[in-house]
Parts: C-alpha cells; sequence; structure tokens
C-alpha cells in the first residue's frame, strides 16, 4: 500500500519538487525549518508573557479557570509518594482535564515559587503545532513551508494558547493538526500501520479536553468518513472499492475508540455528568439568550471569531476560494480534495455554533481547524499554479524564477505581519484586566489569605470557606493556597444557585463566608450580593470579620458561630 501525495491526490504528484517522494534533502532542511519554528515561538512566548504581566493572568494572584489545574496539579504531587506510580497515574486519569494537571505540575517542578512555568509549558505546545505543520507539508518547498510558519504564529489564538492554561486551545490546536492528518491526503491506500497511529493520534487530541471529546470525536470521525467516501470515488466507486475501505475504517476506528477508552474511561461517568450538568442542567445561567443569526456567525465574523482569527479569517476565505477555483482548472480529482478539506472546515464552525452556550474558549476546534486549513489550502493553491504553469510555452527557468518569487513575496509579506504585529505590537490577551481590576484582586485575595491563615479550624474537621461570587477573591485561588501550605482548608463555591435565598442558605453551611456586592458582570449566577450582605448583616450567629471597599465591589467576610 503506497503513501498517497501531499495535500490532497488531485493536487499533482509532488508539490516539492514533481518527483512524488520525498527525498534526502527534505531530512537536509528539517533542522532549519525546526530552528525556525523554535525561535519564532520563543519570540511569541516571551512577548506574550510580558502582555500577561501587564494586562492578564500573571498581573494577579491565579484566576479561573487556570487555578483550577494548579490545584489539582499541587494535590497530585502532593499525594505523589502516598500513591505510588501507578496509583497516580490512576488518579490522574480522574482529574478534569489531566493533560492540563500534567502541564501545571510540569511548569511547577520547572520554576518552583511562581505561576509562570505552567504557561511557558503551552508555548510548547505551539512548538509542537508548528512541528505538525512543518510534517503536513513537509514535500513543499522551505519557503513555502517557513511561511505557513511565521503566519501561522501571526494568529491571535496562538497567542492566547501560551496566556491561558486550560486546555481549550491546546486542545483545538490537536484536533486542528489531526483533522489536517486525516484529510491531506488519501486515506484509503494508507497503510494499517499509518491508519492504526493516525487512529490514536487522533484519540489524544480529542482526550486533551475530556468535557469536549464528543464533539472532536464527532468531527474526526465525520472527517475520516468524508475522505474516505471521496477515496472510494477517486477510486472507482463504492462497490469496487467496499472492502478495502471497511479494512481502512476498521484499522482506524479500533485504535480510536480503544485509546479513548483507555484515556475517558475511568472518569467517563464524571465526565458524562458534568457535561450533562452545564449543558442541560445549568443551561439557563451560561446561556446568552442570544439569536439564531448573531450566534451562528459568533465564531467568524462574531466578537469571538474576530478576536482569535482577526483578518486571518478573511485570508483564510480567500485561500479557500484560490483552491477551489484551481481545482476546477484541474478537474475534478483536485475538486473533489477541496471539498473534504472544505466539508471539514465547515463542521468544525457547525458544532460550537449550533450550541445554546458559547465562549470564546468553545470555538477552539474551529480555530485550529481553520488555521490547519489555511497552510493546506495555501499549499495546494501553489501546487495547483506550479502545475497549471507547467502547462504553458514558459522555459522551465521562467517558471522557476516566477514560483520562486512568489514564495519569497508570500514569505517577506508573512515577516512583515510577523514583525508589525508580533515582534513590535503589543500582543492580545484572552483574559484582559484593567489596572481597577487588578488592583482590587491583588489586595482583596492576599488580605483574605492573611486572615484565613489565622482563623483557627474547627476541632472535628476541616475549615469551609464558602464564597458568593468569583471576584474579587477567586475560590480556588484560596484552595490552591491552602493546598501549597497543606492546610486543612475547604472551599465551597456557592455562585450556581439561582435566588439570593437559596445562595444565602448555602454560604451558612461553611464557617467562613466571603460575600461580594452585587456587581454588573458577565458571570454565572445572579448579581444578588447586596440582598445577600443585608441577610448577613442582620443573622444571628453570623459575626463580621473585614470589610474591604474598592471602586468597583465591596468584599465582606464572615464569621458563621461566633
Amino acid at each position: 500500500m503506497r503513501a498517497g501525495p501531499c495535500v490532497g491526490d488531485g493536487a499533482g504528484k509532488d508539490m516539492a519538487n514533481g518527483t512524488g517522494s520525498a527525498d534526502r534533502s527534505d531530512w537536509v532542511r528539517l533542522p532549519g525549518l525546526v530552528i525556525l519554528a523554535a525561535l519564532i515561538t520563543a519570540i511569541v512566548a516571551s512577548k506574550s508573557l510580558d502582555a500577561s504581566r501587564l494586562h492578564s493572568r500573571l498581573s494577579v494572584p491565579p484566576l479561573y479557570d487556570d487555578v483550577a489545574y494548579f490545584g489539582d496539579a499541587v494535590r497530585w504531587v502532593n499525594a505523589f509518594g502516598s500513591r505510588g506510580v501507578a496509583g497516580s497515574v490512576w488518579d490522574l486519569l480522574h482529574h478534569h482535564a489531566p493533560f492540563s494537571t500534567l502541564v501545571a505540575a510540569t511548569g511547577f517542578w520547572s520554576f518552583p515559587g511562581s505561576y509562570v512555568g505552567p504557561y511557558l509549558v503551552h508555548a510548547v505546545t505551539v512548538f509542537g503545532f508548528l512541528l505538525g505543520i512543518i510534517w503536513l507539508v513537509r514535500r513543499r518547498p522551505v519557503l513555502e513551508i517557513a511561511s505557513c510558519l511565521v503566519a501561522a504564529v501571526c494568529v491571535p489564538v496562538l497567542w492566547h494558547t501560551i496566556t491561558e492554561a486550560r486546555p481549550d486551545l491546546p486542545s483545538g490546536l490537536a484536533i486542528g493538526l489531526a483533522a489536517g492528518a486525516i484529510v491531506y491526503r488519501g486515506v484509503l491506500r494508507r497503510s494499517a500501520r499509518s491508519l492504526a497511529g493516525l487512529g490514536v493520534a487522533c484519540a489524544l487530541a480529542a482526550c486533551i479536553k475530556p468535557t469536549s471529546f464528543p464533539a472532536a470525536l464527532a468531527l474526526l470521525g465525520s472527517a475520516f468518513a468524508i475522505r474516505l467516501v471521496v477515496d472510494c470515488i477517486q477510486a472507482g466507486g463504492l462497490r469496487l472499492s467496499i472492502g478495502t475501505a471497511l479494512g481502512a475504517l476498521a484499522w482506524f476506528v479500533l485504535p480510536l475508540i480503544a485509546t479513548t477508552a483507555a484515556l475517558i474511561g475511568p472518569a467517563l461517568v464524571e465526565t458524562v455528568t458534568y457535561i450533562l450538568n452545564v449543558f442541560v442542567g445549568q443551561r439557563d445561567l451560561w446561556t446568552t439568550g442570544e439569536g439564531f443569526w448573531p450566534g451562528l456567525l459568533r465564531f467568524s465574523i462574531g466578537g469571538e471569531g474576530q478576536f482569535g482569527l482577526h483578518y486571518w479569517l478573511a485570508i483564510g476565505l480567500a485561500l479557500m476560494l484560490l483552491r477551489l477555483v484551481l481545482a476546477a482548472i484541474q478537474g475534478r480529482a483536485a475538486v473533489l480534495d477541496a471539498v473534504v478539506l472544505l466539508a471539514t472546515v465547515l463542521i468544525a464552525y457547525a458544532i460550537p455554533s449550533v450550541a445554546e452556550i458559547k465562549t470564546y474558549f468553545f470555538g477552539a476546534m474551529f480555530y485550529g481547524v481553520f488555521i490547519v486549513a489555511m497552510v493546506l489550502n495555501g499549499c495546494a493553491s501553489m501546487a495547483s499554479i506550479e502545475s497549471l504553469l507547467a502547462r504553458t510555452v514558459l522555459a522551465t527557468a521562467i517558471r522557476r524564477h516566477l514560483l520562486t518569487a512568489g514564495r519569497v513575496l508570500a514569505l517577506a509579506i508573512a515577516f512583515a505581519l510577523f514583525v508589525k504585529h508580533v515582534v513590535i505590537g503589543q500582543l492580545s490577551v484572552a483574559t484582559p484586566l484593567s489596572a481597577q481590576q487588578q488592583d482590587s484582586i491583588r489586595a482583596s485575595t492576599e488580605r483574605l489569605w492573611s486572615l484565613l491563615r489565622d482563623v483557627k479550624p474547627p476541632p472535628s474537621g476541616p475549615l469551609y470557606v464558602g464564597f458568593s461570587s468569583p471576584y474579587p477573591v477567586t475560590p480556588a485561588t484560596i484552595q490552591l493556597y491552602a493546598a501549597q501550605a497543606r492546610m486543612n482548608l475547604v472551599v465551597r463555591g456557592e455562585m450556581l444557585h439561582r435566588t439570593a435565598a437559596a445562595t444565602a442558605d448555602a454560604l451558612l453551611q461553611s464557617n467562613i463566608l466571603v460575600v461580594s456586592s452585587s456587581i454588573q458582570h458577565t458571570l454565572v449566577g445572579p448579581r444578588v450580593g447586596d440582598e445577600i450582605i443585608a441577610r448577613m448583616d442582620a443573622e444571628k450567629g453570623v459575626c463580621l470579620l473585614d470589610s474591604m471597599s474598592f471602586p468597583d465591589v465591596t468584599l465582606r467576610i464572615y464569621r458563621r458561630g461566633c
């Protein structure tokens, strides 16, 4: 079973040099491309962390959702000695996102006493994504691959991947690479070993964020099915190739299911329960109530799409259109290859768009697939232009010079954008914080933690601390500090109740009550802080320990049973 050409079987025998296979020059130029990927990743990481220190997460104590994974990592490492290797691995598979726990643990081990480590490890994720791009288009000329790498790191999503420690964006990038690995060439003629490896790789990508694994498997499974059907059509029809197709399907699906079961299976019940709880039980707390069409456009020309992709959305769509036009000139096989990738992009867009709950991070699957599609479409378009030029009466040397000039121009434009937006410009962050918010979060968190360290826990068990709001003090931050100090403290976030009375009743189950005033926010839960404060002030058996006032919020700390 021989491998097909690089980006689709209809794009020409080989998009690098017309030979149809890689040669030794691939291995000669590979180190240079890897070094380029490492250099631009280092620049993006440095600039992203600088932006985070000024305007985002590194300017304050850890915030949601990152702090939840930091806490998981600290508790997991603390218990490693008592559990042993096997017990720790089994426990890790029950975490909300084992990938993020490992990233945080690696970051804390590499940079002890600092929260910058987990974010730097995410820079390795971006580097891995660039290496994946190199692999997907490895048979293209080096100038073309370099243009793809430089252009990719200009997309804001890659900056945000470094400044966020949650699994969403790394998952999106991995799923994008997995989808690209499926559709970039035919699957019908791949070896059994190649298909099995592809299935395992797709499972690993889908499991980076366990709570989104059904959506990831739906996308990757659909992409494989579409690619397989198109391959059968190109091979002479479904009837002639059905046996080979079923074999290819089995070699892909069985390793995919087995790997997913091994990684998701131990915590499958908890994962499914979480999905149902958020998307069904708490749907009214998370949905925005927007109409169908605004929601459908949210991840493209809407706020989230513009924030994550910026003008690269237009560039990617233009490249997609260019490929379709060139494919129509080349013939049916090229058109089918282009349609396979287009269908995959549309599925990746439809899955988060039709969901009622929408956040910027929920669009990660689409962003990753779109970036990979932009790269594949660009390379396929250049291959088509090369093929069409070969049909002209132009001399070989002239054609070669024209193609080289085009590639140099593309690389120059990509580098100019990189210098303008990354090297010189200010990178955007996914969680921007104003100077006032930074002051409120830092001061309130430090003061509350200082107070809690002096509170004597009850003799019968841990000290329970209840929170009515995640602002200005993030509850999980206090839990993280307690884990680092090995303090017997349990945090209870009471933000998901639907009434002030229910929230207050839940808070009264804790020893320490942390109540924020009513503020204009987009956080979950009703704005009932003022009502809760009024009730606690009048509640018998509840004493005020401290009160802090900031321009945007008032924080009051109570103790029950004083």
